[in-house]
């Protein structure tokens, strides 16, 4: 019998923190990106490195990125 999406991810939470990072990053490498979109994505990855490293731009520290993500998301569900 085929184990079903639901038992697996029921059994990947009884993994450490760690180990489901771990594995969803095994999950996602697994997935191949569609040449195009790829392309285009990391051209744009690509593009805003360069902003950064020739001083272009100004980075923000991690946790404060997300933390306006979050606030976006929250505002974006509450209208």
């Amino acid at each position: 019998m085929a184990i079903t999406v639901n038992q697996l991810f029921e059994n990947a939470l009884c993994l450490s923190p760690e180990s489901r990072v771990a594995l969803a990053e095994q999950l996602i490498g697994s997935i191949e990106p569609e040449g195009a979109v790829f392309e285009a994505q990391l051209a744009e990855a690509q593009r805003r490195a360069d902003d950064l490293d020739a001083g272009r731009v100004n980075g923000i520290p991690g946790e404060e990125g997300l933390r306006r993500v979050r606030e976006a998301i929250l505002l974006k569900s509450q209208a």
